[in-house]
C-alpha cells in the first residue's frame, strides 16, 4: 500500500539489495552509476533520491518560463513534493546496514521505497540503442538484474 508519494511501502518482488541502494539514495542523497535491467530495456543513469528527481523535474517542465504561468506551477508542484520529501527517512535506523548501531532501538526503520529515480539515464534497446534522458523513474519490482557503475568500453 502507497501513500501519496508512493514512496513508503515495500514492492513484493523487489531486490533487498537493490531496495538498500535506493533507500541510502532517498535517506542519505548518495548518488552511484547503475546499470537497471527490465523486461525489454536495459537503462544505465546516476542513482539519485526521490527528493533530487522531483526537485529537477520541477526545473526541467519550468525550463524558461517565468513564474505564474501554467508550467512554473505544475514545476512548483513537483518541486513541493521534493520538499515534502526533504525529511523522508531522517531519523531511520540503517537495519540491515548496520544492525548494531547505537541509538536505533526507538527509531523506525528506513522507508522501503516503490521507485528508483535516475539522473542522464541512457535507454539500451535493440535495435536503436543510446537515447539519454535527463530523468528516468521506474518501479522497483520491474527490475530483473542490476549492477552498480556503468558499461565499460571493449
Amino acid at each position: 500500500m502507497n501513500d501519496s508519494t508512493g514512496e513508503h511501502h515495500h514492492e513484493p518482488g523487489a531486490d533487498p539489495d537493490l531496495r538498500s541502494l535506493v533507500q541510502l539514495a532517498n535517506t542519505f542523497g548518495l548518488e552511484q552509476e547503475l546499470v537497471l535491467v527490465l523486461p525489454g530495456l536495459v537503462v544505465s543513469g546516476t542513482l539519485i533520491s526521490a527528493k533530487a528527481h522531483f526537485d529537477e523535474l520541477g526545473g526541467v517542465l519550468q525550463g524558461q518560463d517565468p513564474e505564474g504561468t501554467l508550467r512554473a506551477s505544475l514545476a512548483d508542484r513537483f518541486r513541493r513534493r521534493g520538499e515534502r520529501l526533504a525529511e523522508w527517512g531522517a531519523g531511520s535506523k540503517l537495519g540491515d546496514l548496520d544492525p548494531g548501531e547505537p541509538d536505533a532501538e526507538g527509531l523506525p526503520p528506513m522507508p522501503d521505497p516503490d521507485y528508483v529515480h535516475l539522473r542522464n539515464a541512457t535507454i539500451v534497446t535493440w535495435p536503436a540503442s543510446g537515447q539519454v534522458l535527463p530523468l528516468w523513474r521506474g518501479r522497483m519490482r520491474d527490475v530483473v538484474g542490476w549492477t552498480v557503475g556503468g558499461f565499460v568500453e571493449g
